[in-house]
């Protein structure tokens, strides 16, 4: 299965939101993997007391947990991390392609993989699930990281956290863009990703940013909520790009 291919399966999570967790355990119950397996850890989310530049704190603190998992994989030696944020969904079809993307994978090297993305058409069909790509997207919130490239990748993390605004290898920002820096920064790292997107992040109120106006009402809140639920069953069935 895919989640087995991992060394390890970090979880980008904050405490309080018990209703992403729960979420998440669903998610991975029906791609047939249990959020209790040894290899998955959720990392003591960073609380930084400012936002040292980035948009709010909350995503300072998000970075910070990226570059701290992918710090963490390449000290403890490992190949391979796989990296989900706790809003990720899955399509339907993801558990049967499970073992194509595993064999992909196994069948030539990569430096990255997005199983999640942004990306709803002009992508290639491909029989295997995985297609290469370089390209700008947004998301970041399922996706794997080999060894191979960590060095370079943890580099260019911590370069960004000092560099100004407006830099050519951008500033303080949200991490997928600067994994889309990234790319653009190095084209000869292979970065791989789902055709179609086989992961999105689930409709709900952001941890990074300040809460919306509907959210403060009950009504309109209850009412939020139905329709993101409503949209991501019908993305998991397939009948949204």
């Amino acid at each position: 299965m895919f989640f087995d291919y991992f060394d390890r399966i970090a979880v980008i999570h904050l405490p309080a939101r018990t209703d992403r967790f729960r979420a998440l355990d669903r998610e991975l119950s029906r791609a047939g993997f249990d959020i209790g397996h040894p290899k998955v850890v959720f990392p003591e989310p960073p609380m930084p007391n400012e936002a040292n530049g980035f948009r709010s704190q909350g995503v300072y603190g998000n970075f910070l947990s990226h570059l701290g998992i992918i710090e963490g994989a390449y000290k403890d030696n490992l190949d391979t991390v796989l990296v989900l944020e706790d809003d990720a969904i899955f399509s339907n079809r993801f558990r049967a392609k499970q073992p194509d993307l595993v064999a992909a994978l196994d069948a030539s090297p990569w430096d990255m993989c997005f199983i999640g993305h942004s990306l709803t058409s002009g992508l290639p069909n491909s029989p295997t699930g995985l297609i290469r790509f370089s390209g700008p997207f947004i998301w970041a919130h399922c996706y794997a990281v080999h060894r191979r490239v960590m060095p370079r990748l943890i580099q260019f993390m911590q370069d960004t956290l000092v560099r100004p605004s407006g830099h050519p290898d951008g500033g303080r920002m949200y991490i997928d863009a600067t994994f889309t820096f990234f790319r653009k920064s190095n084209p000869d790292v292979v970065s791989l990703i789902s055709s179609p997107c086989l992961s999105i992040q689930r409709g709900s109120q952001s941890s990074l940013n300040a809460k919306l106006w509907y959210v403060k009402n009950p009504v309109t809140n209850f009412a939020a909520n139905t329709a993101r639920a409503v949209r991501d069953e019908f993305w998991r069935q397939g009948w949204l790009p």
